[in-house]
């Protein structure tokens, strides 16, 4: 059973969890974390910054990733017109 109840001014939420230990422990040393809070938000942070550059990547891959190439910078630089 998980507890939870959001704390809608700091936008963190208060959860109760059965974690694995020895997981928690392998995780620990893995992100480099002492506290179980910070590595579940360390995970989380993780997880979200693979998620991003899976995407990055798809979009590379279906050339949808807006890339300036060496040859338009001097475009990109010259001050908008006014």
């Amino acid at each position: 059973m998980i507890v939870s109840q959001s704390v809608p001014s700091t936008g963190e939420h208060r959860t109760t969890l059965l974690l694995d230990g020895e997981e928690l422990k392998r995780a620990q040393e893995v992100l480099g974390t002492r506290t179980i809070r910070d590595t579940v938000n360390q995970a989380l942070r993780e997880v979200n910054r693979q998620a991003a550059l899976r995407h990055a990547a798809s979009l590379i891959r279906r050339g949808n990733l807006a890339i300036a190439r060496p040859e338009d910078l001097p475009y990109l630089r010259r001050p908008p017109a006014v």
